[in-house]
Formats: structure tokens, sequence, C-alpha cells
């Protein structure tokens, strides 16, 4: 039967970790790509979270994508050579290829790779993939590792607040008439991640309400508390604020993540985040 220790674990660039802090904590990262014009660039190896955002402040028009699969056979390739398993998750399906891509390329593999849909992306992906690992550490087997964690996956929330409609216009997300009547009235919306799926929550007037909103929201959702990863995209003095906001709520945070290209490409720079799950 596999543990913990025999098994490598995969996730995407998502996360919001470089790949040597990832390593640090035993996962091995695949990169999403970050498309500009027409070329795709890999996250993390071929374009920085600081150029992404500097592009986008200029005005650049940027999308992303799946990882390649040629990415992530690779890297189950080079893992297998010295682990009996892989655990490779990755962010939501709902808003990415990535999870059937990884599919798709583990069938060669036979049992030896899993794919696990996180529901999530950023902390929430993290908070996933650590349930996982301590499910196999207690003896949960490889058959039934995805139904164990299955509980656990649909109670993760994600709270995101961005600085500007601006961005969420661009991606579609919003219309031009409620982006101008939103910036008039400084009106942003709390977008919540439930279910692999983001929506958008509450409307607030203005960046410091947004934060009282999403803490609001959070003592919602987890009133017995819960494990916390913080992310902003370019935005550290905001994310620092809502961690003394969360820690005010005797909320322990985890640490504090880069946001990434998704999320910074989709909701901009500027972006604040949290990723909640229950305590194990």
């Amino acid at each position: 039967m596999p543990t913990a220790s025999k098994t490598a674990f995969v996730a995407d660039t998502t996360l919001g970790l470089s790949p040597e802090e990832a390593l640090k904590h035993g996962i091995h990262l695949v990169p999403v790509q970050v498309i500009r014009g027409e070329r795709g660039y890999r996250d993390l190896l071929e374009i920085t979270p600081e150029e992404v955002l500097a592009l986008l402040e200029k005005g650049e028009r940027l999308s992303t994508s799946q990882t390649a699969p040629e990415d992530l056979r690779a890297t189950y390739e080079r893992l297998l050579k010295d682990h009996d398993r892989i655990l490779s998750v990755h962010l939501s399906g709902k808003l990415s290829g990535t999870v059937a891509t990884a599919q798709a390329v583990a069938r060669d593999y036979g049992e030896r790779v899993k794919v696990l849909d996180s529901w999530s992306l950023n902390g929430g992906l993290w908070l996933v993939l650590e349930e996982a690992r301590r499910l196999l550490r207690q003896g949960v087997t490889w058959e039934r590792l995805e139904e164990a964690v299955a509980p656990y996956r649909a109670r993760v929330r994600g709270y995101v607040l961005p600085k500007t409609l601006a961005y969420l216009h661009r991606s579609g997300r919003i219309g031009g008439l409620a982006r101008f009547v939103g910036g008039l009235l400084r009106i942003l919306p709390v977008l919540v991640v439930r279910d692999g799926q983001v929506e958008a929550g509450p409307k607030v007037r203005g960046f410091a309400e947004g934060m009282r909103k999403m803490a609001e929201l959070f003592r919602q959702d987890f009133p017995e508390g819960a494990l916390v990863h913080l992310a902003h995209a370019g935005n550290p003095e905001g994310a620092k604020a809502l961690g003394a906001l969360l820690k005010a709520e005797g909320v322990e945070v985890l640490s504090l993540l880069n946001a990434g290209a998704a999320v910074s490409v989709h909701a901009g720079p500027g972006t604040i985040a949290f990723f909640a799950g229950p305590r194990g």
C-alpha cells in the first residue's frame, strides 16, 4: 500500500509558491501557461509574477491556459523513477482544462498516477493537497483517497477582493455598464470560490469595506475557525491589513502566497484573497 513518503505530490503553479518554496514542502510544480498575443509562456519558468503584473498595468491583454501535456509527462516520468506513486492535484476543472489534460496523460501510467481536482486554486489547492497527504499518512488506501478527500474539499472556500473592476470587465466577467457604475460608486464584488467555481458574492463600497465583508463571510462559513492561506497580486500592504483583520478574529494564517497568473489576469493587480479549510 502506498504511503505519503512513497508518493510524490505534484501541483500546478496556481499554487502560489515558487518552485523552490514548493519543493521545501514536498510539492513539485508544473507550469500553467500565460498567453501574450500569439505566444504562450510557461508560468514561473519563462515569465515571472512581477512581469505579468507589469504587463497588465501597461494595459496589455493577457490570458492563461492549461498546463501543457509535455510538461506533465516529463514531470511524471522523472518522479516515477524515485517514487511508487504520484498524486497530481490541480486547480478546479471548472476553471481550467489542466485537470482533464493531466487525467489524459496519467492514463499511460495506470494506477501509479492519480489526478485530483482540488475544486479550488492557490491556497485552496494547497489545503486539499495537504489533506490528501494527511489521509495517506493515516493509512487511507490509494483506491479510496479521492473519496476520503471529498468531504474536506467540499468545505474549502476562497474569498477574493479585486482592487478595481477593470480586469473583471476585460475578462468578460462583468459588462461595461456595471463597470462604469461600479467605478463611479467605488463598488467592488467579493468573489467567492466554492465547489470549483468562482461566484460573485456581496457588493461593497471600497476596499476597506470589502476586507470587512470577507472576514464576515469567513465567520459565517467557519464559525469553528479554519486553516487559512493569504494571497495577493502585487499588494503586500493590502494582504498585511487583511491578515491583521483575520488574526484579530483569532485566525492562524499559515502563509502569504503570490496570487498567481490566473488570479492576476482575471481579477487584476492589487487583488487580495484568502483561502480557508477546516482544521484536520
